[in-house]
């Protein structure tokens, strides 16, 4: 997430843990004559890591629904891995642009 940090402090993002109704519990029916017309299910959830960010209308400045993301540890670890990598390419850039400045300094 953007600026993540800065919202953060702003008091304009915060992430909470949620747990999401898959489906819900549903109990066994049977008709009069004992012949069972809606199977039982159990109720299935599962926990859901959110970012809730404040939204505001840029016209009058009043206050909208929160924008709500979902996120997983590995697709936020997969983010950090593929930000190191871009960072080490551009400081290997950086070093090669350095050493020709140097060498056409030298001339």
């Amino acid at each position: 997430m953007k600026n993540y940090k800065a919202l953060k402090s702003a008091g304009k993002v915060s992430v909470q843990k949620v747990e999401v109704v898959d489906q819900v519990k549903v109990d066994e029916v049977r008709d009069e004559d004992g012949v069972i017309t809606t199977y039982s299910q159990k109720k299935r959830t599962h926990e859901e890591l959110q970012a809730v960010s404040k939204f505001y209308d840029a016209y009058t400045g009043e206050s909208k629904d929160d924008i709500v993301r979902s996120y997983s540890l590995p697709e936020v670890k997969s983010e950090i891995d593929r930000c190191k990598s871009l960072i080490s390419k551009l400081e290997a850039e950086q070093a090669d642009l350095e050493e020709l400045e140097k060498d056409l300094k030298a001339l």
